[in-house]
Formats: structure tokens, sequence, C-alpha cells
């Protein structure tokens, strides 16, 4: 094994890299789409839109709002919120906001020369919510111990004059390519709150800032770039930051890469070669903090180590970066702490196996997933689904990336079965609406390995089709082991996944499509498209609280009222030994109050009131052991529902 792939090990596999990439896109396309009717637009920036992947990985956004743009020249501002571009004469990349038609609140507004300029350091505190503060030019929020930075930005379509050197200036070889520049100039940029320090009116101007343009060149860099920038991030996270703390900064490291691809021939980024371009890389480092002086890279005239580094903290960085320069590749991950990945008994398969753990359990699956499910569930349903359509046959991504898509589609597909299933209910002979049923079914069917199937299942035991629901539920027992059914509640799931799906010639594809079955909560949210004990159990909780409906379980649940409902005792009993089975392989009391409830609820519906209390009893005695967000409401639902039983069972005569 070469030395790349070794740092792919740490860094990620070209189709890795290609999967995160393109599921961020997918979340900004649709976190996009979730703002159409305001009028914003959200873009994924930072190390996260890249690509980049390491733990606490940075998570910046910038958001825009489509009817607010900068334009060049008082001829170009038509629309009423147009701000006129006024170039700073302190430094190149800074400029003023000129409210032309003083169309923005007279409290955002700084008065220079008796004319209404749109102030960057009052924008930012405009609106500002609680739990938000102010960094740089970010509204920060740090939510369950992990920060989130904000943007509220200002769109600018054209393509400003003090770039134009960028367009124009020689290249040694043809990166970026005429293609990839024309979509930056084309694409624009956008200015962020924030001013020069050294300016009199710093509290006023407005950065231009290029990380549309950044995340477009960093995505067209092929893997032995984007490693040595990776191995670059990491000398200065681990060696360069503790030597000398906050001078240089990772956007130092990218701007380097930048102009070292820009000005070596694209012979020298070949794998043989990666040693070699870490330290070309290095040397163009070493060159820009001696001289104190690194050029952006669109705009070469502004000094970005201008207030960083100095005389005196300079010689302390250039004997670290010479160092680094001395031992290369492999003496630099040694020094980094990462000497693992050196290990000459690793393989290509743990190579994978440790891709695999490391993106089934990343902050990046989590953010994702999770912002898609909030984003389809609280978005005019209809249009995300034309719209994931429409991103399926346009957009090129990779396979695992596809996937996700098609979750997406699955999750909207269950939402509008829970909505028609109410009309159904008030019209149990609607023909269109079976038939609209049936279609969304079909394509949760071939989508999802374990929901699709459940939801079908479902479907079938509510119009009263019992034996095409057990059908369904035989099929997805005999073709499914019960770890890929299992929400993973336990360490024991996970090494369960782990040492069947890694490592063994599966498909990116389909690891994570069994990843998805161990994160997803069945039909979470859908309450309709429940069987109604279920329901009525559910509907006892507060909105704020997630009924676990792992997968496996609800399994056996549904399979036991099924049985019930056809009088087929002995099935009945083995359906509900299975259940009672997977108290066994629980460990979080939290699965196990509620497995111990759908018990209680098949033994209700058995009419065996002695055992439904007991079951219900023993979950009530686990749920006070619960933390106190979870021990009330588990506690008072129990309650709840043996009262809406009793009075059920009165009312009919039970």
């Amino acid at each position: 094994m070469d030395l790349c792939d070794r740092l792919s090990f740490l860094f990620g596999t070209e189709e890795y890299v290609s999967l995160r990439r393109d599921l961020v896109l997918l979340r900004e396309e649709l976190n996009s789409y979730k703002f159409r009717d305001v009028r914003r637009r959200f873009i994924c920036s930072g190390s996260l839109g890249e690509g980049v992947a390491y733990p606490r990985s940075d998570d910046d956004v910038m958001m825009y709002n489509t009817n607010t743009r900068v334009v060049k020249s008082y001829r170009e501002a038509t629309q009423r919120y147009d701000l006129l571009m006024v170039p700073s004469e302190s430094s190149p990349g800074y400029c003023l906001l000129l409210d032309v038609n003083q169309s923005y609140p007279v409290n955002i507004i700084h008065v220079i020369n008796e004319m209404p300029f749109l102030s960057s350091s009052l924008w930012k505190q405009y609106d500002l919510q609680e739990g938000e503060s102010i960094h740089g030019p970010c509204r920060s929020q740090i939510v369950c111990d992990y920060e989130y930075d904000r943007a509220e930005c200002i769109y600018f379509p054209s393509w400003p004059d003090i770039a134009n050197n960028w367009i124009l200036r020689n290249r040694i070889q043809s990166w970026p390519s005429h293609d990839i520049m024309r979509n930056i100039i084309m694409q624009g940029c956008h200015v962020v709150p924030i001013g020069d320090q050294s300016s009199f009116y710093h509290e006023h101007e407005w950065r231009i800032s290029f990380s549309m343009a950044e995340r477009t060149l960093m995505h067209s860099l092929n893997h032995v770039q984007f490693l040595t920038y990776n191995l670059l991030r990491l000398c200065l996270k681990r060696i360069i930051a503790k030597g000398s703390p906050d001078v240089l900064c990772s956007y130092f490291m990218k701007t380097t890469l930048f102009y070292t691809a820009e000005n070596t021939p694209s012979q020298l980024w070949q794998v043989e070669n990666i040693d070699t371009c870490f330290k070309t890389c290095l040397s163009v480092l070493y060159d820009y903090v001696y001289h104190i002086y690194c050029p952006n890279f669109f705009i070469p005239e502004y000094n970005m180590m201008k207030r960083k580094v100095n005389h005196t903290n300079r010689q302390p960085l250039l004997d670290i970066i010479r160092s680094l320069h001395d031992i290369g590749i492999v003496g630099t991950i040694h020094l980094c702490g990462e000497s693992g990945c050196l290990d000459e008994r690793i393989s290509f398969s743990s190579i994978e196996s440790n891709l695999d753990f490391e993106f089934v359990n990343s902050a990046l699956f989590n953010l994702i997933l999770s912002s898609l499910l909030h984003i389809i569930s609280t978005t005019d349903i209809y249009g995300v689904l034309f719209k994931l359509f429409r991103l399926l046959q346009s957009y090129n991504a990779c396979e695992t990336a596809n996937i996700m898509f098609r979750y997406s589609i699955i999750f909207c597909c269950q939402q509008l079965i829970d909505r028609l299933l109410i009309q159904l209910r008030i019209n149990k002979r609607n023909y269109r609406l079976h038939k609209r049923i049936e279609t969304l079914l079909r394509i949760g069917y071939r989508v999802d390995v374990t929901t699709g199937k459940l939801t079908a299942a479902t479907y079938m035991y509510l119009i009263g089709k019992t034996e095409s629901a057990l059908s369904h539920i035989r099929r997805l027992l005999s073709e499914y082991p019960p770890y890929a059914l299992a929400c993973r509640s336990n360490n024991d799931t996970l090494v369960a996944y782990m040492d069947v799906m890694c490592s063994r010639g599966y498909t990116i594809g389909y690891k994570v499509r069994q990843a998805y079955a161990l994160r997803h909560r069945l039909i979470e949210n859908v309450l309709n498209a429940l069987p109604q004990p279920l329901r009525i159990l559910i509907s006892t909780f507060p909105d704020n609280i997630s009924v676990p409906l792992e997968p496996l379980s609800y399994t056996y649940v549904l399979e036991s009222l099924c049985y019930i409902r056809l009088q087929n005792f002995a099935l009945l009993k083995k359906s509900t030994r299975c259940l009672v089975d997977r108290l066994d392989d629980l460990t979080d009391n939290y699965y196990i109050v509620f497995t111990r409830m759908y018990i209680g609820i098949i033994k209700y519906e058995q009419n065996d009131d002695q055992s439904a209390c007991r079951w219900f009893g023993s979950a009530y005695i686990i749920a006070n052991t619960l933390p106190p967000v979870f021990c009330k409401p588990s506690s008072d639902s129990i309650m709840t529902y043996l009262a809406c039983l009793l009075n059920r069972r009165f009312r009919t005569g039970r």
C-alpha cells in the first residue's frame, strides 16, 4: 500500500470525500427550498462544505436574502434594496455599502458625509436571537456542545473589479480550468459584515467573500491535492498552533495550496510525488511567513498576514515549518500522533472499515440526516418531492448520495401516506386515494431497506388485508438479519454491524442503507399510519418526546396484531415470544419501558387483562428510573393509556 492509501485512512478515500460533498450540497438545496417563501438562500461553507470532515468540523453556513444585492454602479441600482459598493481606501477587499434608495431601517444605517451607509456592526446586531453571540462576521450559537456559525451576508452577483487580476494573470498550468473559472465568475460572490481593523470606518465596512469560489476550487482538486491540504491543516492544529497559537489559520493553508497548485505542473500532483507536494507547499508557506506577506488568492494586493505575523513571532514559526519540511510526511504524521495509519498491518479492508465507522458515526452523517428529515417534515411535502426527483435526474451525485436522496423521498412518502390515511378514514371506498397510497408505497418499497416494507405491511393491516401484511412481514424478517432492523441502542448492535457490513466486499451504498436502518426510528411523527393501539399510546406523549418505534420491535408488534385479528393463537404466542426475547438484547431502559408497554398492548388485545396489567406495571417501575425529562411523560403515558383502555373496555362491555 502506498502513502496516499494510508493517508486515506485519516482523511477519506476519493469516494468518501465525494460523498461528503454531495450530501452537503443536498442539504444546501433542501434548506434553500425550505426558505424560498421568505426569499432566503442557504450556503454550506467552511470545512464541512469543502468535504473536509474532522471530528468537530466547522458547520459554517452563509445566508442571504434574494431581494438584496450589491451593485457596482448607480446605473445597476434598479431594485429597491440594491446597495452600491464603495471600495475602501484603507485596504483592498473591503468596501462600504451605500443605501442608494434609502430602503433600510435607520437603526442599521450609519451616515458618512451626509450619505446613508449600511453598517456592518449594526447589521450583525440586528435581530440577534437569544443564545446567539457575535464571532467575527458570524452569529454563533452553541447547540448540544456544538458551535454553529451563521454569516448573514449580502449577494454580489457581479465579479468585483479588484479581483480582475485573478482572471487575467498567467498560470503555469491549466488549473483552475477555463470552465471552472467561468462558473466562479458567473456565480458571483458575497460581502460579509466585518471591516478592516486599521480602517477609520472598520465598524461599518464589509469584506468581499469568495467562499463560494473557494468551495468550487476545493471540489476541483484531485485527491493528492486534497490529501496535501488535509496534511497542512493537521500540521496547523497539532503542531504549529501549539508552538505559535492564534497566529496562522486554516485559511492560510488553503491559500498556500491554491497558489502552489496554480504555479506547478499537473504532473507533480501524482500519488508517487505526494511527499514532494507536501514539501513544496511548506516551502511556499515558509516564504510567506519569512516576508510577512500572504497574498489573498483572488486579491493579491491584500496581505492577510499584516496583523498576524510580526518580527517577534516570525522566527518560531519559521523554525517549525523548516523542521516539518525536513522530516517530510512520515515524520510529520508521527509528530502529529497519527502513526497508526503507517502500521504495516493495515490493509485496504481495514481502511474501508475505519472509514465506514467514521462516516456512520460522524457529526456530518447525523447533521445531514437530521437536517433532511427536519426540512422535509416542516415543509410543503409535494414541493420537496418534486425538488428531490428533479435533483435525482439532474445532479450527478455518487451512489451513496443518491441513496440519501431516496431516503428523503421515502420520508416524504411516509408523511403523505399519513395525510392520505386521514382522508381514507372519512371515505374508505375512495379508489383514487388507495391508488395514490399504493403508488407511494411502491416508491418506498424499492428505496428503503426496512421502512418501506414496514409501511406497506402497516397499510395492508389498516385496510384489512391481514394476510398481505403478514406476507410483507415474513419477507422482511427472512431478508434482513435482526441487527439490520434494530435501532442502535447498544454497542453490541454496532459491533454486529461493523463485523458483518464492513470489509466484506459490500458496496458503500449497501453499508449506508444498513447504517440508516440502525439510526432511523420507524415512521416517526407519522401518527395516522399506525395501528390504533399504538396510535393511542403515542398520542398520550407530549410533542417534544420521541416515542421509540424501532423497526424490529414494531415488526413483532404488527405481526402479533395480525395474528390476533386472524385468531391464530399458536403463531401469536411465537411472535409475542420474539418480542419478549427482544428485551434481553436491550440495555437502554427507555427502549425497555416501551417494549414492555408494547407487550402489554398485545396482551390487552388478547383480552388477557391480568398479563396486560403486569407488563404495564413493570414498565411503570422502570419508567420511574429514567431521567426526569423522560420519567414523568413515560409514567403519565402508562397511566393515561391504561385509563383509555379501561374506559374503552367499559364502553364496549368487553
